[in-house]
């Protein structure tokens, strides 16, 4: 997409996804609001909206989508692409969603907390082979064999001591069994490593946090990743023993 559309000036696009599948949301019973002022944005592709000729004045936008828990984040342009200012917002289900799986939740408050987000121990969607530095090229295969699927931007790969990941983002498919990164691995040895999606949780200014999964009814080991203000720390959490209160 063309950072001019009709002639007029594309200032903001949003890309909204259901985090906890990975899917565009296409729920169209949606109001978005700038500075608590509601607006209407053009709607393209299934979950992709996009802003003409609003401005590129930081704002606070917040977004409510039937189905979803009501999203909220700053826009800053700074941190935007110049051509083309993009914004993705991963939506959590609400807990009174009734189609699809049910939704477990893990929550908290911990101070300076900014982001939180997770992997699934126990569902890889591939493994690492090799990763070229140059081209920053990382090749991928299955168990079963066949295409690598990572259509998902944002993954996390498993490190050695199988207590941490590392985040990486795909620029765009290289091969059936290859994509490049947007940056350099710093990991040495990936040989094996899982490579998994990553599900997006929220976090209030106050350091108060949720998580949501889907209940697959499988196993719902989750590596859980929090960025604070000077370090990351990881924990592992079971979904399945909290829905069952054993934790």
């Amino acid at each position: 997409m063309s950072a001019s559309v009709f002639g007029s000036k594309l200032d903001l696009l949003v890309r909204l996804t259901d985090t906890t599948t990975g899917a565009a949301v296409t729920e169209r019973n949606i109001v978005f609001k700038r500075d608590g002022m509601p607006v209407i944005p053009e709607p393209r592709d299934p979950g992709t909206y996009i802003f003409i000729n609003t401005g590129r004045e930081d704002f606070l936008m917040r977004i409510e989508v039937f189905g979803y828990e009501v999203y909220e984040t700053r826009v800053r342009y700074e941190e935007l692409d110049v051509r083309i200012p993009e914004c993705d917002v991963f939506l959590m289900p609400s807990e009174s969603m009734s189609k699809g799986e049910k939704v477990l939740s893990f929550s908290g408050t911990l101070p300076f907390l900014k982001k939180i987000e997770a992997v699934c121990l126990d569902r890889p969607v591939c493994f690492a082979k090799d990763f070229n530095v140059k081209t920053r090229e990382l090749t991928a295969f299955v168990n079963a064999g066949g295409r690598v699927s990572l259509n998902d931007r944002y993954y996390g790969m498993l490190k050695a001591d199988r207590a941490s990941y590392e985040k990486i983002e795909v620029e765009t498919s290289v091969t059936p069994q290859s994509v490049r990164l947007k940056e350099v691995i710093g990991e040495e040895q990936i040989s094996n490593q899982p490579v998994m999606r990553v599900v997006f949780g929220s976090v209030r200014e106050d350091g108060e946090y949720m998580l949501k999964v889907r209940d697959s009814g499988q196993s719902l080991r989750y590596l859980v990743r929090y960025e604070l203000e000077d370090e990351v720390r990881f924990s592992e959490v079971d979904f399945k023993a909290l829905k069952e209160g054993s934790v």
